[in-house]
């Protein structure tokens, strides 16, 4: 089982600037059987905003209109997790500001989303700061939390696989995998794009 990712650019014309939105995943926690990654795992219907706190009206009105957005450039429901960062320096109104898509936990995408705005902001301008995160609904901190793509496998394929089972994810990239050993599962999760850290992270 295995997780592909593509790097896409978004032509945000509606703000004037370019986005790059990354689709990935990770983040790698402790070992958690079915039934309580069950218990942890969000819904994978509906999401939530939450906006820096140092956003003008303004700003957050170019945030907010982002995200509709990027589901309708990817013809698809907007995947949590997702972050949006910018170059205070550069403004919202140019190409620096960047989206992160399908990870695993927030902090995740924020890195991932910070990186790919550093790498585009002007020479000389203070580093990239997180705008927003999506995140589920009622969202709160959990044992394990994963990208929606990583939930639906969980729910539609991991689940109904007899015992013995893994499921691994790379805390960097947008992998992960299942399979009857550990093994098995971190193979999967390497073969579809992990960068040598894929994780067990769910074992039955």
């Amino acid at each position: 089982m295995r997780l592909s990712f593509d790097f896409l650019s978004f032509d945000f014309r509606a703000f004037g600037f370019l986005a790059l939105l990354l689709l990935a995943s990770p983040a790698v926690g402790d070992v958690l059987t079915e039934r309580d990654a069950q218990r942890a795992l969000f819904s994978e219907k509906g999401h939530s905003i939450r906006m820096a706190a140092e956003l003008t009206e303004l700003e957050q009105k170019i945030v907010t209109g982002i995200i509709p957005l990027m589901a309708q450039q990817l013809r698809q429901p907007v995947r949590y997790y997702a972050a949006i960062a910018y170059s205070p320096d550069d403004g919202m109104v140019h190409d620096s500001i960047q989206a992160a898509m399908n990870y695993h936990t927030p902090e995740a995408a924020s890195r991932a989303a910070v990186a790919a705005c550093n790498a585009m902001k002007s020479n000389g301008t203070q580093n990239c700061k997180v705008a927003a995160q999506v995140v589920p609904k009622r969202y709160k901190s959990r044992d394990l939390t994963l990208s929606i793509d990583a939930t639906v496998a969980f729910d539609r394929t991991y689940r109904k696989a007899k015992s013995p089972k893994a499921f691994a994810i790379s805390g960097k990239s947008g992998s992960w995998g299942i399979g009857q050993t550990d093994d098995a599962a971190r193979a999967g999760c390497e073969s579809s794009g992990g960068p040598g850290d894929c994780e067990i992270v769910i074992r039955d």
